[in-house]
């Protein structure tokens, strides 16, 4: 018994996607965060709000480009 399956082609393809538009919301929230900290020097999110933003967004993208791969596969019956 395994306790990962392999991943196909098109699946590491939209965790890459995924792990992209993570790691971009990693910046843009750390730029504003470091801005507003340099102009009030009071940060505007958490580290707690930083962390799982970058996480969700990343994991919730490749999740939904998943399920749209499944449904394209479904209607073309592929």
């Amino acid at each position: 018994m395994r306790l990962f399956k392999s991943m196909t082609n098109r699946r590491a393809a939209n965790w890459r996607k995924g792990a992209i538009v993570g790691f971009y919301t990693y910046l843009i929230l750390l730029f504003v965060n470091f801005t507003h900290h340099l102009i009030y020097s009071d940060d505007f999110f958490s580290s707690a709000i930083l962390f799982w933003s970058g996480l969700l967004t990343a994991f919730g993208y490749e999740i939904v480009l998943n399920l749209k791969d499944r449904k394209t596969m479904n209607k073309y019956g592929s």
